[in-house]
């Protein structure tokens, strides 16, 4: 329940999806309202069924500032989704996290997405790897990707694959 009432706080007051469900509605409905949404999460945890009706969403293209609105590319799509999805995202999100960083899961390069790190640690870090080469009068490298729709078109296995085997190439290189 703990949970559950933490991930409602967390909640910000966003369009609702197809469902029509307002956060606010989730944030006044009572204990025993609460603990049967509890339930349904639990179900969901444990079956690993997730409902159909969170399947669903609303997408409203909005036009790119500047742009030709007769070429749809230029459009950034808003998937409006079920706010009782969401709730329950964010607890699974927050569990992850936390298993991730408990057991040092994630590699300690990794600066996005993570509690009291940013690109500007990432940043800081490339910035004094150049200024040490200089000093020492060595050659830096740098190698950068530019995935543009990368999780839309390309296989994610493939893609984490090869980080991994860059992280090794670094690795080696600075061995």
């Amino acid at each position: 329940m703990r949970e559950l009432l933490d991930s409602l706080k967390k909640c910000h007051d966003t369009a609702v999806g197809p469902d029509d469900i307002h956060y606010q509605i989730l944030e006044q409905i009572p204990e025993q309202s609460l603990e049967v949404l509890l339930d349904i999460y639990n179900e969901t945890w444990n079956g690993g069924d997730f409902p159909s009706p969170w399947r669903v969403a609303t997408i409203i293209p909005i036009p790119k500032a500047g742009k030709n609105v007769s070429d749809p590319g230029n459009y950034r799509p808003i998937t409006l989704t079920s706010c009782i999805c969401k709730a329950f995202v964010r607890m699974v999100n927050i569990r992850l996290v936390w298993y991730l960083e408990y057991h040092a899961i994630l590699t300690a390069h990794q600066s996005g997405f993570r509690k009291h790190r940013s690109t500007t640690d990432q940043l800081i870090k490339l910035e004094t790897i150049i200024r040490e080469g200089f000093i020492k009068k060595q050659h830096t490298v740098g190698i950068f990707f530019l995935f543009r729709k990368a999780y839309d078109t390309t296989w994610k296995y493939r893609i984490f694959q090869k980080t991994y085997i860059m992280q090794e190439f670094v690795g080696i290189c600075q061995n």
